[in-house]
């Protein structure tokens, strides 16, 4: 099965174990607690949830599309955009390599 299909990444089992680290502190998200603990001190937080220093930059700099190519799920990068005020809309068009007006005009708004 290829990896990609039109431009869109295919969650893999190769890819889910290379971002498990980071799946699971986004899932931990859930937690009114842990969002208040991550917003604190988010690379801390990562840290101690066993996250790469390469998965810490991609969180702290909001590279989406990145985390995505390094085993991030799009349902729980949606936690961590929840977490840090990052609505759906501009998460997709960031993963698009397009603006939010960009995405709004493509869809037709």
């Amino acid at each position: 099965m290829d990896d990609v299909i039109s431009g869109a990444y295919v969650f893999t089992g190769e890819r889910s174990a290379s971002g498990y680290a980071l799946n699971k502190m986004a899932n931990s998200l859930s937690s009114p607690e842990n969002r208040a603990r991550f917003q604190a001190d988010e690379t801390g937080y990562m840290r101690g949830l066993g996250c790469s220093d390469t998965q810490i930059d991609l969180v702290k700099r909001r590279d989406w599309k990145a985390m995505m190519e390094h085993g991030g799920s799009i349902y729980l990068l949606l936690k961590i955009g929840a977490a840090v005020g990052v609505p759906l809309p501009e998460i997709g068009a960031h993963t698009a390599g397009i603006s939010l007006p960009g995405l709004h005009a493509r869809k037709g708004h």
